[in-house]
């Protein structure tokens, strides 16, 4: 499954999915017109209260909402503007807020820091700073992938830096000229946790930015995905054992943001983005505003039809429409073909042009070269057939087919026995591609962390 040779693990097991339409290395601006939305339900763990009401003025930086159980951690307005509207979902749970900016970019004011200074700073003073900025929710953690506890200390702090999901970006490349940011962002945070910090980059990635990195221990992994996946570094770096075996996580643009924070004393709430996928013209870097609308970064660019606009990637992100804000950890949007219906007799024909992943086709011998990949499930929900394909994809040291029966039948003690505080649905998204029984096995491993983390 995974070999570690040289300094280098490597990673057997997975796939890279071929996929059409992938971003250029051209960084474009985005033009932010629209509205500013910031959607609460990306922040996994958060409780909301409001501190705003509608026709309110606020500046970037200031605070909309905060956590019921942690009062002190705030979540800050990207722009500068009029609140226009707050919306509820179900049971009065706040749905989003839209902000209509005022285009002048006024920012409510943090401390400033020199970079010799950064190192004098307490755990305190930075975990402080995050907070009322409202970048403390750039850092999560496992088990459970919610927003860091700030009144815990994690074992470890992971950056994985080396995506390799379908049009995931070039990190290199996203954080050209941002070096001084991600470097003060490293210290920052080795810092604040107290405890190791690992930076996890590709095998042959040289880019001085990551090997000149101080106050991080450099780890390279090589392999398909899901190899660049954050919870399988963290399976072989530094397992976690049990619920309160706690591991922190950052991805690399946050971490300069942070960095930025301090050193200029001004929230940073610009990203860049990969845009990819068939059915947009457009493929390349976006720098978008964060909470810019799905619109506001499609504008100029020709979908076809129909469509499925996804912000993430294609195998974890979620479906949104155009007037929905880019989720707040996204850094993918793909475009990709909506296909409705089934093939007539599909699993009989030679399969020259249809992707596969076993051998049930013959475009599994041709590499795939050919085939297109659409939003088609190519079947329909089955009983469970333990084919070996799920395990033939996911690096861990897990029985994943046992684990998913006992997180249907609820049995706690066995999902425990089982491993599934080192599990996440983005660690399982590539098994529910391969799975011959089209079960949501994403979905299955979201629904048993939840109902442990409810119950257990």
């Amino acid at each position: 499954m995974a070999k570690e040779a040289g300094g280098v693990t490597r990673i057997r097991k997975g796939h890279d999915l071929k996929i059409g339409g992938r971003p250029e290395k051209i960084v474009e601006q985005a033009n932010f017109t629209g509205l500013a939305v910031v959607t609460p339900a990306d922040f996994k763990g958060i409780t909301p209260k409001l501190s705003v009401r509608e026709g309110d003025s606020v500046l970037a930086g200031t605070p909309l909402f905060f956590s019921k159980r942690h009062p002190g951690m705030q979540f800050c307005a990207p722009v500068s503007g009029c609140v226009e509207s707050i919306t509820y979902g179900e049971r009065r749970s706040l749905a989003a807020i839209r902000i209509a900016p005022d285009h002048k970019d006024d920012f409510r004011p943090f401390p400033v820091y020199s970079a010799d200074t950064l190192g004098n700073l307490s755990p305190d003073e930075i975990g402080e700073n995050l907070l009322r900025s409202g970048l403390w929710p750039v850092i999560r953690q496992r088990p459970f992938s919610t927003v860091a506890d700030p009144e815990r200390r994690p074992k470890a702090l992971f950056i994985p830096a080396m995506p390799t999901a379908p049009f995931a970006p070039d990190i290199q490349f996203q954080l050209e000229g941002r070096g001084g940011d991600f470097q003060a962002g490293v210290r920052l945070l080795k810092t604040l946790c107290c405890a190791a910090v690992h930076l996890v980059v590709e095998e042959k990635n040289t880019g001085e930015i990551f090997t000149a990195a101080r106050d991080a221990r450099l780890h390279r992994f090589s392999g398909p995905h899901p190899a660049g996946n954050v919870g399988i570094h963290i399976h072989h770096i530094a397992p976690i054992r049990h619920r309160n075996d706690i591991v922190w996580y950052v991805l690399p643009q946050d971490v300069a943001r942070i960095g930025k924070l301090f050193l200029t004393g001004r929230l940073p709430v610009s990203k860049i983005i990969a845009l990819g996928g068939e059915a947009v013209s457009r493929r390349c870097y976006l720098k978008i505003r964060q909470g810019m609308t799905l619109q506001d970064a499609l504008e100029g660019a020709s979908l076809s039809e129909p469509c499925r606009i996804i912000s993430g990637d294609v195998l974890t992100g979620s479906c949104r429409s155009v007037g929905e804000g880019i989720g707040f950890y996204d850094e993918v949007v793909s475009v990709i073909p909506e296909k409705k219906g089934r093939d007539f007799m599909g699993w009989l024909s030679p399969g020259l042009r249809k992707y596969s992943v076993t051998n049930l086709f013959l475009s599994r011998f041709t590499g795939n070269e050919g085939s297109r990949l659409d939003t088609a499930m190519n079947g329909s929900t089955r009983v469970m057939v333990p084919f070996g394909n799920i395990e033939s994809v996911l690096p861990m040291d897990l029985v994943p087919t046992w684990l998913i029966k006992m997180i249907i039948a609820r049995d706690i003690d066995e999902m425990e026995k089982l491993g599934i505080y080192e599990c996440d649905p983005e660690d399982f998204a590539l098994c529910s591609f391969v799975d011959a029984s089209k079960m949501e096995i994403a979905e299955i491993i979201r629904d048993g962390l939840e109902y442990i983390e409810k119950n257990g």
